[in-house]
């Protein structure tokens, strides 16, 4: 089974951002759930709330589809993925990868193009700038730094790291399906405005975290991934429901029937959603799973 993705898949414009309660709306069966992990699922000790867990399992339960919607790898998305007993296929890389959990499917996966790969890496490398290129799960770096320190911190699973100084060639041969960029939070940002005037629309650039930048594929995005997989699931775009919390859920969250941010989601976010949920440590994806899924489904 593979998933079709689009170029151009339809967006919509929020009409009516706000609170919790969405104004004007009208209940209806929801039947695919997508979720994305750090800062909605999990908060910064990386543990899932009880309830969040919980109510999961009780959407679940009624033959409702839950995805995960995350920028991690694979290997990064699992342990949370088996803790929740996700069954339907998840989001991972920013939406450059779509795998089945138990059968290990894959069921779509996007490279970046390796030229554009090996520019972005030159550049970033030349701002003195902490890159790491994702090739089939690997993390390859040009060099140990501190912010590779900062990286792990979020990601304390098993991680296969290779040095390779010449980064640049390697990528420019072995086309990775992600670049991450770590910094502070201002040369973040600096560098998201900087990548995306240098590379236009030839590739995505997102930001993921206050210190997290990416670079995927210029057609990637989890709105995309969200899209193609409820397509795969004969799910219509009315019956899905999103929750995220960065600027890279955006896509997912403007494309779905119900796109719902969290309590602690950055202005862009919440400005664009239906509504505002609790945050992530007041388990604000369950308060949305009980009002939303739970007492409307029929």
């Amino acid at each position: 089974m593979t998933l079709a993705l689009r170029d151009g898949y339809d967006q919509h414009t929020v009409t009516w951002p706000g609170q919790w309660a969405v104004p004007g709306y009208t209940a209806m069966p929801f039947r695919l759930i997508a979720l994305d992990l750090d800062g909605t699922v999990i908060d910064r000790d990386l543990v899932i709330h009880p309830d969040v867990r919980e109510t999961i399992a009780a959407v679940q339960a009624r033959g409702i589809h839950v995805t995960l919607a995350t920028g991690r790898t694979f290997n990064a998305a699992m342990p949370f993925a088996r803790e929740l007993d996700i069954r339907a296929p998840i989001i991972c890389y920013q939406g450059a990868l779509v795998r089945h959990p138990l059968t290990g499917e894959t069921l779509y996966h996007a490279t970046m193009p390796a030229d554009l790969a090996a520019a972005a890496v030159r550049t970033l490398l030349d701002a003195d700038i902490f890159v790491i290129a994702y090739i089939h799960d690997i993390h390859y770096i040009a060099a140990h730094r501190a912010e590779l320190g900062a990286y792990l911190a979020f990601h304390p699973e098993e991680n296969e790291i290779v040095v390779t100084p010449d980064l640049e060639r390697l990528v420019a041969r072995m086309a990775p399906t992600k670049l991450l960029f770590v910094a502070e939070p201002q040369i973040v940002e600096r560098e998201l405005v900087r990548l995306s005037d240098r590379f236009g629309e030839s590739l995505a650039v997102v930001r993921s975290h206050a210190i997290f930048g990416e670079l995927t594929a210029s057609h990637v995005s989890k709105g995309q991934a969200l899209a193609a997989l409820a397509q795969s699931l004969g799910v219509a775009r009315e019956e899905v429901m999103a929750i995220g919390d960065q600027e890279n859920d955006l896509s997912m969250i403007t494309w779905a029937g119900l796109g719902l941010a969290m309590g602690n989601a950055v202005p862009a976010v919440r400005t664009q959603a239906h509504a505002v949920l609790p945050p992530v440590g007041e388990a604000g994806v369950a308060c949305a799973l009980r009002r939303y899924v739970l007492n409307c489904t029929f």
